[in-house]
């Protein structure tokens, strides 16, 4: 086979064969599967608060990062991997709590915080 064939072969299989490997879900490989098992349905709980916090701040670095020039090279080297990890473990946590039968472990929505009036300086609060 000569390269020119190998390079034709390589573009024409290349974009369907990639749009399957997006589809897969190789966070899963982060995590351990029973990893939860022998934790009680009232733990799980405070567990999936935690990744879900952590995966919002690694979000938010990674949407930081990308408003630099070099942002999208050190979101992936720094943070995916990271990401992935999380977005696994929460994966596993909620499927432990549905193999368990806890109901939904899923914490209440945070109540959006109210900013006292703003006072001029020498007036009282109201």
């Amino acid at each position: 086979m000569t390269l020119r064939r190998v390079l034709l072969l390589g573009a024409v299989l290349a974009p369907p064969l990639g749009g399957c490997a997006a589809n897969l879900d190789l966070g899963i490989l982060y995590a351990a599967p029973g990893k939860y098992d022998y934790l009680r349905c009232e733990d799980l709980t405070p567990r999936l608060v935690a990744g879900l916090t952590r995966e919002k701040q690694l979000v938010e670095l990674m949407n930081r990062a990308n408003r630099d020039v070099a942002g999208p090279i050190v979101s992936v080297v720094s943070y995916s991997a990271d990401l992935a990890q999380v977005r696994a473990d929460i994966k596993i946590l909620r499927q432990a709590a549905a193999d368990k039968k806890c109901g939904s472990i899923e914490p209440p929505e945070a109540k959006p915080e109210t900013k006292p009036a703003e006072t001029k300086p020498g007036q009282k609060p109201r």
